[in-house]
């Protein structure tokens, strides 16, 4: 495995132009938000969209990620990412990390797309309960029901501890292609 630094210039400029964009996205919300509140007459629904546009951006950004990765020919994220950590993988394993792709791409789309309906259609606290009450516990259930699946399909099968996912998630995301 290589590491970012021995990559070539072309591979690393996107990263940094990402990186600038990023810091200009969580530079400009807060004032984006101050103008909002200060500019906008009364706090209410005004108030709620910019509340809402960090959760929504966040699952869309998240949806994207792993959405593309299963365009055409490429392969999956998830595909990608259990080589890098298991090195050679079945094509068993392959095909699960593909459809797991999927299953994260979809859950990832009902988020953001049940944020908006809740806000637009429904009712602000109804879309309150759900950002707040509801997000988190909807997210570790996900992961929850993913392993569990997971243990069932592959039993006997080693994981790598927490730390060591963290660790290789860092040199993946460090060494992942641009794709």
């Amino acid at each position: 495995m290589s590491s970012s630094s021995a990559q070539p210039e072309s591979k690393r400029a996107p990263a940094k132009f990402r990186g600038v964009l990023l810091l200009l996205v969580v530079l400009a919300y807060p004032a984006v938000a101050w103008w909002t509140f200060a500019h906008g007459g009364k706090v209410g629904a005004t108030a709620l969209w910019v509340a809402a546009l960090p959760q929504v951006f966040c699952y869309v950004g998240l949806l994207w990620l792993f959405g593309r990765s299963l365009i055409g020919a490429r392969e999956a994220i998830l595909t990608r990412f259990a080589r890098f950590v298991h090195g050679d993988i079945s094509t068993e394993i392959a095909r699960y990390t593909r459809q797991i792709t999927v299953f994260w791409s979809l859950f990832f789309a009902a988020m953001a797309i049940t944020s908006v309906s809740l806000l637009v259609f429904v009712s602000s606290g109804a879309w309150l309960f759900f950002a707040n009450v509801l997000n988190l516990p909807l997210l570790v259930c996900a992961f929850l029901a993913e392993y569990a699946y997971r243990s069932m399909r592959f039993p006997g099968a080693m994981y790598p501890s927490l730390a060591a996912t963290v660790t290789a998630f860092r040199q993946f995301r460090d060494t992942r292609e641009d794709s």
